[in-house]
């Protein structure tokens, strides 16, 4: 199969701009290929975060078939509609770095729940992660997309700000939707302090048995992020400071 170009570039489209409305259009079209684990509202919402933080770096750990991957690079793809010309269009080009080891072992790592640990010891885990990447060519979405397939343990934050075509350091959004455990906890420690000020983070199922969530959302409550709303399950926050006392000074 010959990737696409742009899900944009279909018939009709040619020298037009899409709308935004194209945009959440096109998402709800291709959203029930990435599965049910992200539902409508969930995906436009990330998709509008993007738009709206014209991200560089944003990080995604726990893929799957791209339920919630997927919307965040349609909009990254989007932006890059409307960026002129073509060589500040090269400059300005968001990033989206799945990590995922598509891994029984590792899914289940540290899940005490015996249906959750039955059930990522049976899924296909090839499948899924074969569907994600003939997803991507299919959208056009290859130039905005990195695929990372290890564990978050395995993979260091701090190249992101090394990598050829970013500019500076810092992820301007990450969303943590991996293993729902402790580990969901070490990867709030390990990521977010290489969020920039003014960045997001979007934790998913923060009331999960075990409070490996919950307890990665206090992290962060403790170094310089605060709650801005819920979403579904979740919760989106932003880094307003590089530590909590930095941001009760700024109040005084």
């Amino acid at each position: 199969m010959t990737p696409r170009e742009s899900v944009f570039d279909s018939p009709g489209t040619v020298g037009k701009r899409p709308g935004v409305g194209d945009l959440m259009r096109t998402i709800e079209r291709v959203l029930p290929d990435g599965g049910d684990w992200c539902d409508l509202h969930k995906a436009h919402t990330l998709a509008a975060l993007v738009l709206a933080l014209r991200p560089r770096v944003i990080v995604e750990i726990g893929v799957w078939m791209g339920g919630s991957l997927v919307p965040m690079a349609l909009a990254l793809q989007w932006l890059d509609a409307h960026a002129a010309p073509a060589l500040e269009r090269l400059e300005q080009r968001g990033k989206i770095y799945g990590i995922d080891p598509w891994s029984p072992v590792a899914s289940v790592a540290g899940e005490d729940d015996a249906t959750n640990v039955a059930w990522w010891s049976g899924v296909d885990h090839e499948t899924a992660y074969t569907k994600l990447l003939l997803r991507i060519a299919d959208l056009g979405l290859a130039p905005y997309v990195g695929i990372a397939r290890i564990t978050s343990d395995d993979f260091e934050p701090s190249i992101l700000g090394a990598m050829p075509g970013v500019v500076g350091c810092g992820i301007d959004l990450i969303h943590i939707d991996g293993n729902h455990t402790e580990q969901a906890h070490r990867d709030a420690k390990r990521y977010l302090p290489h969020v920039r000020v003014g960045g997001i983070v979007v934790f998913d199922d923060v009331g999960w048995g075990g409070g490996g969530v919950a307890r990665g959302v206090e992290w962060a409550r403790e170094h310089g992020f605060v709650d801005l709303y819920a979403l579904g399950t979740g919760l989106v926050m932003q880094r307003v400071a590089d530590a909590l006392h930095d941001f009760e000074e700024a109040l005084t």
